[in-house]
C-alpha cells in the first residue's frame, strides 16, 4: 500500500489530495487504531450498501466473519 505524506496544521486539520479523496466521498469515519488513524467513506446510502454485503456473505459463524474482516483490515495497514 502506497502512502502519502501530509502535514496537519495548527488548527489539527489535514489536507487530503485530491487524488485520493474524488473517489471516496465528502464524508468519514476517523477511527483510531494503535498509533495510526484509519479514515473510513460513509456511503451514500449506507442501507443499500449492507443489503448488497449481506447478499454476497457465506454461511459462516459471526466469529468466522470477525477473524477474516480484522485479518483483511491488518493486511492492508502500512508496515
Amino acid at each position: 500500500m502506497a502512502g502519502t505524506i501530509v502535514k496537519m496544521d495548527k488548527g489539527g486539520r489535514i489536507h487530503i489530495p485530491s487524488s485520493l479523496k474524488d473517489d471516496l466521498g465528502p464524508r468519514f469515519i476517523i477511527s483510531r487504531l494503535g498509533d495510526k488513524l484509519i479514515l473510513t467513506s460513509i456511503p451514500e446510502d449506507p442501507v443499500k450498501d449492507l443489503e448488497e454485503i449481506g447478499r454476497r456473505i457465506p454461511d459462516k459463524t459471526l466469529k468466522e466473519l470477525r477473524k477474516e474482516i480484522l485479518e483483511e483490515a491488518y493486511s492492508q495497514l502500512p508496515l
